[in-house]
């Protein structure tokens, strides 16, 4: 059988033969996703992965797999187009949430396979932003600055709280000097940063090879996640709020399609039917309602300057009076917030504040009719509307296993990706991640806890709208660092 073709749909892209799929696979701290479908532990080889993989195979296509399971060791698994039988090599055990395995796959898979087309599928967790953080800098003398500060545990939501008050900027956002010491004690996936960085590094001066960057798990489909890997793919898919694990089920329906089309596709179709199959495998199991997108990632400077142009008219519709108008002002933003649809990541999982990540397309929508500084907001909520348009693929409604009693409704035509929005409800409980989040300028600082920080971090006005949004909620404390699950395609029916 002939190799499958993946063309571009950039004018200028290098013309490529066949096409090569890579599967990042992070499940060596997971034993659902180990053990998947069932509950015990399996290999790489009797992974249900490695099988869907070998049906992407038969489709006339490279694949390159690196997993990593509980209790094993991490595997290359590597399939040649048109044959069903994959090799197995091990990599020893591999420190999967740092850039170094991303980037050697990506950097293998350029070398074994020059020529074509590259589509690159993550699995495991996902969480939207994630900051870089050294551990090595971030020691008990940092956290308290010496001795300067001490830390307990409050009762409210069990959330960490100083106090003799809180060491925060004097507008009330808690940055603290010393960065956060409450950090996930699981590990964590890649941060952001590194994310790119593996990604940049891997493909050297191929990155016109990427064709489809699918992310396969929880949140990912970020507005900040996209910004920092925009420069290296052309599409991108994912899913905004949490996503199921199906071990690779998607991968095999969406290059059936593409034999089925003759072996032939573009790249935003392969990024189209990804997302796609992703829906179609969870809606027949039920109780597994997703919302999935799909970008060209050019789309994404256009995107982060009109929101940098909705943060500084929204901050100056904050700052155009007294206190009292700024207290009044941030109360209608809130309830901007709290009309946009939310994605969870606090339990209940209700899809409402306190959820700390906000879909930016219908937040734009809500904005589209702001009463404050409406001459600047609307139309600049209105403009970054537009340019979030079409960027959904299919949103489920239903009520999803782990909690029957909720339902969730991805109906709305405006949803796009999300951003990190913490605190949204001014309850002056703040995210682990919001403490990173709001210092841009960390990587310029000493001790270095923050030795990269993202570009749109730097270059936008988001979070000195954040800083503002919140200048007269006093600071209660951190919620519990915790990185959210990836739930399993469950077995089971939930009650109805």
């Amino acid at each position: 059988m002939a190799l499958a073709q993946l063309t571009s749909t950039r004018s200028t892209a290098v013309p490529t033969d066949g096409v090569t799929l890579l599967v990042y696979a992070p499940y060596g701290t997971d034993l659902e996703l180990t053990g998947y479908p069932g509950d015990a532990r399996t290999t790489v080889s009797q992974h249900p992965l490695v099988a869907n993989l070998a049906r992407v195979a038969a489709c006339g296509v490279h694949v390159f797999a690196l997993v990593d399971l509980v209790d094993e060791g991490t595997c290359l698994v590597e399939f040649r187009a048109n044959r069903r039988t994959p090799s197995f090599t091990t990599r020893w055990k591999q420190q999967m949430e740092a850039m170094q395995p991303l980037r050697g796959l990506i950097r293998y898979a350029c070398e074994k396979r020059p020529g074509t087309r590259l589509v690159l599928g993550l699995e495991g967790h996902g969480a939207g932003y994630l900051p870089e953080i050294d551990l090595n800098v971030l020691t008990a003398e940092q956290v308290t600055n010496h001795g300067e500060y001490e830390w307990h545990m409050g009762q409210e939501s069990s959330a960490p709280v100083l106090p003799m008050g809180s060491p925060v900027l004097p507008m009330g956002s808690p940055v603290l000097p010393m960065g956060s010491p409450v950090l996930p004690t699981s590990r964590v996936p890649l941060s952001t940063w590194a994310l790119g960085q593996a990604i940049r590094d891997g493909l050297k001066d191929e990155t016109d090879r990427l064709g489809v960057l699918l992310f396969n798990n929880c949140f990912n489909m970020s507005v900040e996640v996209l910004h920092t890997v925009a420069p290296l793919a052309e599409f991108a898919g994912g899913f905004a709020n949490y996503n199921f694990f199906t071990a690779g089920e998607a991968y095999a329906l969406a290059f059936e399609a593409l034999k089925a089309a003759g072996g032939r596709a573009d790249t935003q179709q392969l990024a189209t039917w990804l997302v796609q199959a992703n829906g179609v495998v969870l809606r027949a199991k039920s109780h597994h309602p997703t919302v999935g997108s799909v970008i060209k990632l050019s789309r994404l400077p256009l995107i982060v300057r009109r929101l940098d142009a909705l943060a500084k008219a929204l901050i100056r519709a904050l700052t155009s009076g007294d206190k009292q108008h700024h207290v009044d002002v941030a109360l209608k933003i809130r309830e901007a917030i709290r009309g946009a649809q939310q994605y969870d990541t606090h339990l209940p999982v209700r899809l409402e504040a306190p959820d700390e990540l906000t879909d930016l397309g219908s937040f734009a929508t809500v904005l589209s009719n702001f009463p404050e500084n409406a001459a600047e907001v609307q139309p600049a909520a209105q403009a970054l509307a537009r340019a979030l348009k079409g960027i959904k693929v299919y949103g489920d409604s239903g009520n999803p296993w782990m909690a029957p009693e909720v339902h969730w409704d991805f109906s709305r035509a405006e949803l796009s990706m999300n951003v990190f929005l913490p605190d949204p409800g001014l309850h002056g409980l703040w995210d682990w991640r919001a403490p990173f989040y709001l210092q841009p300028d960390a990587d310029t600082r000493v001790p270095a806890v923050q030795p990269h920080v993202i570009d749109f971090l730097k270059k936008t006005a988001w979070v000195d709208f954040i800083i503002e949004y919140h200048r007269h909620q006093p600071f209660k404390g951190l919620r519990p660092a915790r990185i959210p699950g990836c739930p399993r395609f469950d077995r089971a029916q939930p009650p109805v």
